[in-house]
């Protein structure tokens, strides 16, 4: 098993805690907020690293069915406690029927994968002609990328697994695999350190904490 997914293990007991705290509420909110700006308002969607299922449930809608995907067993068991559709899995080895979506998308996952490239390329085979890809993922160069990645580096369970990226390699290994670009948001334009926090949409840039990207197949 991999160390990240053990990690995850260990945690799943109290990962939605911070939820309910005031700021991880409204980094939760902001963050759904960007996703449902993006993603399809129906069909049928896959959520990679869906781990608890707390954005699956809050994007189910009617007319749009979310199918949580997790290498977590114990995370799986909350996404399955929240009556959503769960299957244990990676990115880089998704087990589902080929064109069988009609989009998918990610929300702080990128930077868990093994090989973040493969997992791209499995994603665009299994995926309808059309199905577009969102990722919602930290913004290496942002002061949230700092802070990630100074808790990663003084040994957090989780983050010491994370490889955070900037929005120049996501676009780049989208492009590697025949991604085309269809549109980058970014939101938490205010620092980690503020229990305000900015829930507007804005371009990317340092100031955004997280970037989401939208893109298709480049046909």
């Amino acid at each position: 098993m991999r160390e990240s997914v053990k990690a995850f293990d260990q945690v799943a007991c109290y990962y939605d805690d911070w939820y309910s705290h005031p700021q991880g509420r409204q980094v939760f909110e902001a963050e759904l907020n960007a996703l449902e700006s993006l993603i399809p308002c129906s069909g049928l969607g896959l959520e990679v690293g869906a781990g608890t299922g707390a954005f699956a449930e809050s994007l189910t809608a009617e007319g749009r069915t979310i199918i949580c995907l997790d290498p977590s067993g114990a995370m799986l068991a909350k996404a399955r406690e929240r009556k959503l559709p769960a299957i244990m899995g990676v990115g880089e080895h998704v087990p589902i029927t080929e064109a069988s979506l009609d989009f998918c998308y990610m929300v702080t996952t990128l930077e868990f994968l093994e090989d973040p490239v493969a997992a791209l390329k499995e994603i665009k085979e299994i995926m309808g002609r059309a199905a577009p890809l969102t990722i919602l993922f930290i913004n290496a160069d942002s002061p949230w990328g700092s802070l990630y990645s100074q808790i990663g580096a003084e040994g957090d369970p989780v983050f010491r697994h994370a490889r955070l990226c900037s929005h120049v390699e996501v676009l780049d290994m989208l492009a590697e695999v025949g991604y085309k670009l269809q549109k980058s948001v970014g939101t938490l334009t205010t620092g980690p350190r503020e229990l305000e926090v900015g829930a507007g949409l804005e371009e990317p840039g340092p100031e955004t904490g997280v970037i989401l990207v939208k893109a298709s197949p480049d046909k």
